[in-house]
């Protein structure tokens, strides 16, 4: 289950999310229904989940993991960001984490920039436009409020990213350390259900019930790509609601909304 703790580190908000995950694998007839669900899902409805933690795609368990749900969290627009790695991350986590850090700037229509290093200090603190990830035995002794790792976020404003603390546990596939490094940490992003969108592999930040990270896309697919590029490429930047999404067409309307009309 997920959890929220707000403390003050510095005098910028943090913001903690930790999560378990689950562990049934993939049917034939899950696979074989990936290609043609996510060849008719909306664009609107992906970005929707991915950025806003909202509309039909998110996770049916509520488990989307976005740090302020229904606000795009990101780092600023022109941020070069630095990924560096402590203790605790084996071989194969880090080359998780560097294959998905090279997708930033196409992710991002080149608005980002990211590059990863070995931090020389075992359990590295983030500072400005940084994200650092360290694997622990237990991630609540550094601060998580359960077993399966969190998320610590400092924010200069609204959405506005100052810098991510990721702690793992050990025990985490690397395909995991990569969602939550790049996925969640530099670019913000939130869970998809796996299942609406005909299946784990066709997103990084799949999620809802029973999908493993070991399941998941251990890269940005097509299908997030499409959505990311539309919204790094429009005029809006973090700390936008999901009512500035819907003024520039970047959300379908829900029930009970009112189109807004566009600048």
């Amino acid at each position: 289950m997920l959890g929220h703790a707000r403390v003050l580190f510095g005098g910028a908000t943090l913001l903690v999310l930790t999560g378990c995950n689950g562990s049934d694998a993939p049917t034939t007839a899950r696979l074989g229904e990936r290609t043609s669900a996510a060849q008719t899902t909306s664009t609107q409805d992906v970005v929707d989940a991915l950025f806003l933690g909202s509309g039909p795609l998110i996770p049916r368990d509520g488990q989307s993991e976005c740090a302020l749900p229904g606000t795009w969290v990101g780092f600023p627009r022109g941020a070069r960001v630095r990924v560096r790695i402590g203790g605790g991350v084996s071989v194969a986590a880090q080359a998780a984490i560097q294959r998905v850090v090279e997708q930033v700037p196409t992710a991002t229509d080149g608005v980002l920039s990211a590059a990863v290093e070995v931090a020389s200090d075992p359990n590295p603190l983030p500072g400005v436009s940084e994200v650092t990830v360290v694997a622990v035995a237990d991630p609540r002794r550094e601060g998580c409020t359960s077993s399966g790792g969190c998320l610590l976020r400092a924010f200069t404003g609204r959405g506005a990213l100052y810098s991510v603390r990721v702690v793992e546990s050990v025990a985490e596939v690397p395909t995991g350390f990569a969602q939550s490094v790049v996925g969640a940490g530099v670019l913000g992003l939130c869970r998809i259900d796996a299942r609406r969108i005909g299946g784990a592999g066709n997103s990084l930040m799949s999620g809802g019930p029973g999908v493993p990270p070991a399941d998941v896309s251990p890269l940005l697919t097509g299908l997030d790509l499409l959505a990311t590029q539309a919204v790094w490429s429009s005029q809006l930047s973090p700390g936008a609601v999901r009512r500035d999404f819907l003024s520039v067409g970047l959300v379908n309307i829900q029930a009970g909304e009112r189109p807004r009309a566009r600048p």
